[in-house]
């Protein structure tokens, strides 16, 4: 039914013309080669840097394969990028390589991914470079490739915030509330924090602390959702403190990551939580610009648990492979060979003469090296010849590596998607009334009994089906 009503969608899109997928301007292609056409977030082809680097792309991969290739970027139109992806996809624009950041599932349903399995497993390199919590993913949901750490959130703070309080790297959860009011006390028309909407950023450094160790924690013996249990109950109380003590935004439920970002560079908070890596580093490298500051990498709180967990559900976001394309196996490849060794000199240092120079041989960044990102892979295991990371990049990498700890989840099956988005729903609404004390935590047994009848029981029951 669902497939029937995409197709529907698909047709509607294209009779009406509500829909025009914008394309780069057709480029000088060489006879005989093969083009693949690649679509990505913030990877437009009227950025002179993207074509650059797409250039020498298809130079080394040449080298690496003996087999030329173009590379066309597929212009996305403004806007949300997911929805406006998969009005794309479903109007039959459908490129080679696609990178999504969410609505995958819609598209996979329709029959338009390649499994990418059979390809990875007779790949060396992807052999070498895939971390188990990769293969995980992939053995779940086989239509997304994502080579990077896993998605963790770490607290930054300040440096000189951080100073002016002592100094001292905050370890349980008790010592994370003393620095945040001292840096209140410090600092009384900032707030310490914010996040984006939810309190998901923040989860990461408080969640183990109060026992929520995976998706899916025992309690009595028995698998329940984390989210309905005694552990999240505790941990909202502790966030409807922070809220009232004026260390949470106010606005925090309104916050997107622009804005927090902006919240972060203004001064108006002191602390951010960003994916552990070259995120942590720009948000460093952003603040020194604007406010000489340095930046201070934080670990994940201890308490009952300590660290940050790792689901091995599907990824949420990544690149697939059309179904449609006329080379899939040239695709997979030019993926393999971004993730060698060469692949990933040129993704991640970006643009010779203009994001580094060669000195003797060596690499040496250029001012401009702190506005690159890599487009396609973020390895862990690549020896870089030179750091590619700063100390807080660097700081939150070690923290993915000492404090990771595998949450043994489940893909929600298709039929059970509205139950879940429901309940989920349902969560979000309470949370908020608690944070900002609307509801009390001593209401929080309404809300499990609310959340269990709304199909939570069904879900429940599959997952200890699942799990154990």
């Amino acid at each position: 039914m669902k497939r029937l009503l995409m197709t529907g969608l698909a047709m509607m899109l294209l009779a009406t013309g509500l829909f025009a997928a914008g394309t780069q301007e057709e480029t000088t292609k060489i006879e005989g080669v093969p083009t693949i056409r690649l679509v990505g977030k913030d990877f437009s082809p009227a950025e002179e840097w993207n074509l650059k680097h797409l250039d020498q792309i298809e130079e080394a991969f040449a080298q690496y394969s003996g087999q030329e290739i173009n590379i066309e970027l597929v212009e996305i139109p403004e806007g949300a990028y997911a929805e406006k992806l998969n009005l794309m996809l479903l109007s039959g624009d459908v490129p080679d390589l696609i990178y999504f950041q969410g609505g995958d599932e819609v598209i996979a349903n329709q029959g338009l991914l390649t499994n990418l399995n059979p390809y990875i497993e007779k790949s060396e390199v992807m052999q070498k470079v895939l971390l188990d919590f990769n293969k995980d993913r992939l053995a779940n949901y086989p239509y997304l490739l994502w080579l990077a750490p896993p998605r963790a959130r770490t607290a930054l703070v300040r440096q000189d915030w951080f100073e002016e309080v002592g100094g001292e790297v905050p370890t349980t959860v008790e010592d994370y509330y003393e620095m945040f009011t001292a840096i209140k006390a410090n600092h009384p028309d900032a707030y310490v924090m914010t996040d984006t909407g939810n309190t998901n950023r923040m989860d990461y450094t408080f969640d183990h602390a109060f026992g929520l160790t995976a998706s899916w924690v025992r309690e009595n013996g028995n698998l329940v959702y984390k989210k309905v249990s005694k552990g999240e109950q505790e941990k909202l109380a502790f966030y409807q403190k922070l809220y009232a003590e004026g260390l949470l935004d106010q606005s925090y439920v309104t916050t997107a990551w622009d804005t927090m970002e902006d919240k972060l560079y203004t001064g108006e908070v002191g602390l951010v939580y960003g994916t552990a890596g070259i995120v942590l580093d720009i948000y460093e490298n952003k603040l020194n610009e604007k406010q000489g500051v340095g930046m201070v990498a934080l670990p994940p709180a201890k308490g009952v648990g300590q660290g940050y967990s790792v689901s091995s559900a599907k990824e949420t976001r990544g690149w697939a492979i059309s179904s449609t394309s006329p080379y899939p196996e040239l695709v997979f490849q030019l993926l393999e060979f971004l993730a060698t060794d060469k692949g990933q000199y040129l993704d991640r240092y970006g643009l010779e003469g203009i994001h580094y120079n060669l000195e003797d041989g060596n690499v040496v960044f250029t001012d401009e090296s702190a506005n690159w990102w890599p487009r396609f892979h973020n390895v862990m295991s690549w020896e870089a010849p030179t750091p590619v990371l700063g100390h807080s990049g660097q700081d939150g990498w070690d923290f993915l590596m000492k404090y990771s700890v595998g949450d043994p989840d489940f893909p929600i099956p298709e039929e059970m998607s509205p139950t879940w988005d429901a309940l989920e729903n349902l969560y979000k609404e309470y949370a908020y009334k608690v944070i900002t004390g609307i509801e009390s935590p001593e209401s929080f047994d309404d809300f499990v009994a609310e959340w269990y009848a709304l199909g939570g029981d069904q879900i429940t029951a599959y997952a200890n089906e699942k799990l154990n």
